[in-house]
């Protein structure tokens, strides 16, 4: 036997197989819930919730339509004037476009160190 065997088998006897024999060999099982002496007077009940605040109305909740999808990819992308090239706003470097998620994504395989260095 080889000193791993060993070790694995101390293990099981320690943690497994005497911890089960000391479950098993206990002469009284802890209770699982007290009994109430009849001299003793109970609990008295939870108090009720408090109210809760009245709801808004359904007219209050109602969103506005939505609108046509032309509508909204034409706010979206502006088209520039032909000959000029569409001005990015001077804060904002990323755009969240799908096109320019795609080629981050691209780049970021381009440019990360090869696996086999």
């Amino acid at each position: 036997m080889s000193l791993d065997d060993l070790l694995g088998l101390l293990f099981v006897l320690f943690f497994i197989v005497l911890p089960a024999l000391q479950g098993l060999l206990r002469r009284n099982p802890p209770p699982d819930l007290p009994f109430p002496v009849e001299g003793e007077a109970e609990a008295p009940p939870p108090p009720p919730p408090p109210p809760r605040p009245s709801e808004p109305s359904l007219e209050a909740l109602q969103v506005p339509p939505p609108r046509p999808r032309e509508a909204g990819l034409q706010e979206a992308e502006p088209v520039a004037p032909s000959g000029e090239a569409p001005k990015r706003p001077k804060g904002r470097r990323l755009s969240t476009r799908a096109k320019d998620v795609v080629q981050g994504m691209i780049w970021h395989e381009i440019l990360k160190k090869p696996k086999g260095l």
